[in-house]
């Protein structure tokens, strides 16, 4: 049964709502823990540092995964608080693309739409590659000594089919399941990690202490080709500082979930900020204990890719323990996968109810109360992604990139916007120190990005640059109206508000 204060915080968030122009259709039953569930769970901090350890420590050594780990983690720390004092603002589904549309205008929010569903479509279909992958190598090689070798294209074609038609089911059940799937993922991704510390704190070779923050050029064949060979030091900072910023993204998830979160004015920022520290700081400790654990670590570094899987099957631990931590990182890259595609259905559900996209995309379903033709559209978006491997390669390489970009966009618009609100939240006289870092730290991370090994997102960055300025200019200027932007505008709305929400049967 629900209380008068939590009847009284609903009450304040439908209102809240409306004053944007907005119907409460989507169904408000996920609590301010499972909205950072849900965050946490999108960062996949557990499995994505384990099988990314290369990026920071077959490129600059130790130091890649001790000091500029942390460099990328102020960097995303101060992105997720400055996007929640705007989610504090601006508490609706639209997230990145509402917010640069209020701040920056119809045109600015329409790219910062697009670039923010182009980042969620190759990190939702990466993250589902990885599954199946993981589950392969861990579950039926590892636990079950099952041979796949001979497993092809098309056998990963059907498996990410399999993973993505299950995510997109849960989606489609409510928001409230989700929630708690998040929650359980969540305690099974700690209890993974503490094992995999514990398996190696079992294993250190107390020398290694001494040399946690030595720099070592690792590019080129000394890092299994992670990265080029290059003296360049500041672009091997760079090619260290992908890991964290690969990794503690796409944090927007809760704020895209604030139509589903009670008392989202102030749960969804403290979500996304709680969940980019937690993810920093269990990162920093995964990351030291499996440098402890190296007994030679030039040899480590030589395995490039395949760092994470030589040093763990090296240690020796009980078989059950380590099937236990195989099958927790494999629960966590699905549920990183599946709270992804809720990010990117409520991304794309809140950009077509404002006709960026076909109006079938906001339909919402009447029994569930979520926007099923947009979670399966994503689903279906996000595995034809897989298909063309040479295109999906790369810019599944440069979702960072393109998550960046949109937030260095809301944040930019959010600096510079005249008579800017306010919500609950706000960060005081640290709002625009935090802001300049994110802006400067995502503009350096997307030069190194358009660098080799993945200097073909230059090609890619300028065709989209392209066809967004003649989409723009062409077509949607003249078409796209954007969000409810002034009184009479919201006003106009109040008819369809009382429309939409009877019929979902109310609020």
């Amino acid at each position: 049964m629900v209380d008068r204060s939590t009847d009284e915080i609903l009450k304040r968030d439908t209102e809240t709502l409306h004053k944007f122009g907005y119907a409460q259709e989507l169904s408000r039953r996920m609590s301010g823990f499972g909205n950072f569930a849900l965050s946490f769970m999108i960062i996949g901090l557990f499995w994505a540092v384990c099988i990314n350890i290369q990026q920071g420590y077959s490129t600059a050594g130790m130091i890649g995964i001790t000091g500029i780990w942390l460099v990328g983690c102020v960097i995303a720390v101060a992105t997720a608080a400055s996007l929640g004092e705007i989610s504090s603002a601006i508490p609706t589904a639209g997230g990145l693309y509402h917010w640069s549309s209020a701040l920056g205008g119809r045109g600015w929010g329409w790219a910062t739409a697009w670039i923010n569903l182009l980042a969620y479509t190759f990190a939702v279909a990466g993250s589902d590659v990885a599954v199946y992958l993981l589950f392969n190598q861990m579950i039926l090689g590892w636990v079950f000594h099952i041979d796949t070798s001979s497993w092809g294209y098309w056998h990963q074609v059907v498996g990410v089919a399999i993973i993505l038609g299950t995510q997109a089911a849960l989606n489609h059940a409510g928001v409230r399941m989700l929630a708690r799937i998040g929650e359980f993922g969540a305690y099974v991704t700690l209890a993974g990690a503490a094992l995999l510390v514990g398996v190696m704190l079992c294993n250190i070779h107390p020398g290694n202490i001494a040399h946690l923050f030595d720099y070592k050029n690792y590019t080129g064949d000394a890092g299994g080709g992670t990265a080029p060979a290059t003296h360049n030091g500041i672009l091997v900072f760079g090619y260290a500082l992908l890991l964290p910023l690969w990794i503690i993204t796409a944090y927007d998830a809760s704020a895209h979930t604030s139509e589903e979160t009670v008392d989202a004015a102030r749960s969804v920022p403290r979500a996304m900020i709680s969940s980019a520290l937690l993810s920093a700081g269990l990162g920093l400790v995964l990351l030291v204990v499996l440098a402890l654990a190296m007994g030679d670590p030039a040899a480590i570094a030589k395995q490039g890719g395949n760092a994470f899987a030589t040093l763990f099957n090296n240690a020796p631990a009980p078989t059950i323990v380590k099937d236990f931590i195989a099958i927790a990182m494999v629960l966590a890259a699905y549920i990183c996968g599946a709270v992804g595609l809720t990010g990117f259905s409520r991304a794309v559900f809140a950009f077509a109810r404002d006709k960026g996209l076909p109006s079938i995309l906001r339909h919402v379903s009447p029994s569930f109360r979520t926007p099923a033709p947009a979670i399966w559209t994503c689903a279906v978006v996000c595995l034809l992604a897989t298909l063309y491997s040479s295109a999906f390669a790369a810019l599944a390489a440069g979702t960072a990139l393109f998550y960046q970009l949109s937030y260095g966009m809301a944040i930019l618009a959010a600096m510079f916007a005249k008579n800017r609100s306010y919500g609950p939240f706000r960060l005081g006289g640290w709002s625009k120190p935090l802001g300049i870092i994110a802006i400067i730290g995502g503009v350096f991370i997307i030069w190194v990005g358009l660098n080799p090994p993945t200097s073909i997102l230059l090609s890619y960055f300028v065709g989209i640059l392209a066809l967004l300025v003649v989409g723009w200019f062409g077509f949607e200027r003249r078409r796209f109206p954007g969000p409810p932007r002034n009184e009479a505008a919201i006003r106009g709305r109040q008819q369809d508000i009382l429309r939409e929400e009877n019929a979902l049967g109310g609020v």
